[in-house]
């Protein structure tokens, strides 16, 4: 479930740049190598302009990203500016595209604001972007059948496509405008009905994450809204510009701002399909050329165009690659920062040997079997939330009472246990977190085995918090925490901070203990929402009220089955 950013070029990313580099070399020939290099001698010191261009066109971006900020922060324009380049050059060398040149720009400004803050205005800020290369997009469809006076079944259906998306871009305004949760909501029915349940259980909380801050950032404010409006329109309109000016230069027929519209058009168009492809090798040339052509400009006039936009790609991605040299990053260690690699790992015990669990249960549940098989539910359904946060990866840390026996009957393999080492709770804990980032995990999370309806979003909110320079914790209602999260570079600098020593376990106090230990270290404590624990009879009837919601029996099927099972037998 890890991604390896790092990893060697896969044979389907080798076969997309191949077929991608066998189209540049087509069209190429076609066109005429030599018309090619005559239109880009004659381009000359223009070029400098289309660099320019690009670049105005990044700090329009970094803008936008800024104004998607909630106040304060501690960023500038050139700070920002700068991180649009480099997530721009990493994006564009890479197959993953986006995977990493999104994260990568929150990344290259952690120094200055978390990834908590950074990536959510980043996506309101993408979602922008996006819904207005749609319009462009639909535009272009549009331009395309007038120009040519197109027959009325074409002219309808261009129509209906251009509508449609139309029709897309105001419906997602007004959904994230009112808060409506449609993407959770949708994914929880379909659950509810049993389509793809298994798979929409792995992403209805990071849907919801999703959504949560989308909803958070979104410009409400009219003073907000319309300059982030006019920011991605001025991208869009440079971008039109930079075309307009190649033509006219290495053209011999003069184009119009229409013509200019329309190559802009086809390029968002290629740039959303084929991101995947490093430099939209190939594929750019091959649609331009064929809607130059189209044109009566020619393919000749459309590859140029095609191989202009690559020159300047190239220099602002040779700026950026300069950039991360400049901070003493490698592209290598930024990719493996944006994969990163989390640990989520539970502290549990044996579901089957040592001594009976749930002792504090006893008064509910007298049976030691009973007990014992209710514990293992829980367990298991932990197991499960645990297992459906995509891009971490598993581990239950047995303790020395019953070692690791029968973990694999709920489908633990055996590199994902590891013994909990160390005479009390507090030392046993710490040394989990040093071994795991010891493995190179640069996040971890641990909570505990008895939280069997934990909202999987609270795991994930820790994650997204989780930051050098702090701690977080997941509040119990009994006074301890239920979760708690470190970043690696904690560990990497001063070692794991010592979190765990002098405080008063399994009393009320466990959480202000813990707290107050991270204020001695210089830690700011991150919260997510509150949890409970079923560790007594107060929890058990708080966990049967819950589990009477059909939500929360999907969450936590085998609890509720061994539940049921239990107080069938009892009454």
């Amino acid at each position: 479930m890890q991604t390896d950013l790092s990893r060697r070029p896969t044979l389907g990313s080798m076969f997309t740049a191949g077929i991608g580099l066998l189209l540049f070399a087509y069209f190429l020939n076609h066109a005429g190598v030599s018309d090619v290099l005559d239109g880009i001698r004659r381009l000359g010191l223009v070029f400098l302009v289309v660099v320019t261009l690009g670049g105005v066109r990044f700090l329009i971006r970094a803008a936008a990203w800024v104004r998607c900020l909630d106040s304060p922060h501690r960023l500038t324009l050139f700070q920002v500016f700068r991180a649009v380049v480099v997530g721009d050059a990493l994006g564009n060398i890479t197959p993953l595209s986006i995977i990493v040149g999104e994260p990568a720009k929150g990344i290259f400004l952690r120094d200055r604001e978390p990834l908590r803050r950074t990536l959510p205005a980043l996506a309101v800020e993408n979602l922008f972007y996006t819904l207005s290369a749609m319009l462009v997009i639909a535009g272009g469809f549009v331009a395309v059948v007038l120009m040519f006076q197109a027959s009325t079944q074409l002219w309808v259906t261009t129509m209906i496509m251009a509508g449609a998306m139309m029709i897309i871009i105001g419906v997602v305004h007004v959904v994230i405008w009112n808060r409506w949760l449609a993407g959770s909501r949708t994914t929880n029915w379909l659950r509810g009905r049993g389509l793809a349940s298994h798979f929409l259980g792995r992403v209805s909380a990071k849907v919801a994450s999703v959504e949560h801050h989308i909803h958070a950032l979104y410009p409400r404010d009219i003073h907000k809204l319309v300059p982030l409006a006019l920011l991605e329109l001025a991208f869009h309109l440079l971008a039109v510009l930079e075309i307009f000016i190649v033509l006219s230069v290495i053209s011999d027929q003069s184009p119009t701002v229409l013509h200019a519209f329309i190559f802009e058009s086809t390029n968002r168009f290629i740039s959303f399909a084929f991101r995947f492809v490093p430099l939209r090798v190939g594929v750019d040339e091959a649609a331009t050329g064929m809607f130059a052509d189209l044109l009566t400009f020619g393919t000749t006039t459309g590859v140029t165009i095609a191989i202009v936009r690559k020159g300047r790609m190239l220099v602002w991605i040779t700026i950026g690659i300069a950039m991360l040299v400049r901070r003493g990053l490698s592209v290598r260690q930024l990719l493996k920062s944006a994969a990163g690699k989390v640990a989520v790992v539970i502290m549990a015990r044996s579901p089957v040997a040592g001594h009976p669990p749930k002792t504090r249960l006893i008064d509910a549940v007298p049976n030691d079997d009973d007990r014992q098989r209710l514990y293992a539910a829980f367990l298991h359904d932990t197991i499960d939330a645990c297992r459906s946060l995509e891009g971490t990866s598993l581990r239950v840390a047995y303790t020395p009472d019953g070692g690791p026996a029968d973990f694999d009957q709920l489908g633990v393999t055996d590199d994902e246990v590891m013994a909990q080492k160390g005479d009390d709770l507090g030392s046993r804990e710490r040394t989990v977190f040093t071994e795991l980032f010891a493995d190179g995990f640069t996040k971890v999370v641990m909570i505990g085995s008895d939280l069997p309806t934990v909202p999987v979003f609270h795991i994930r909110d820790s994650i997204y918090r989780a930051e050098a320079g702090n701690v977080v914790l997941g509040p119990a209602e009994d006074g301890g925490y239920y979760l708690i999260a470190l970043a690696g570079s904690s560990a990497e600098k001063d070692g794991v901070p010592d979190l765990f020593t002098g405080i008063r376990w399994s009393t009320p106090f466990a959480f202000d203990d813990t707290r107050a230990a991270a204020n001695r270290f210089g830690l700011q404590v991150e919260l997510v929402p509150a949890w409970y624990d079923v560790d007594d009879e107060t929890g058990l009837t708080r966990l049967r009220a819950e589990l009477e919601d059909h939500q929360a029996r999907k969450r936590a099927p085998a609890t509720a089955r061994e539940l049921q099972r239990i107080y069938y037998k009892n009454a």
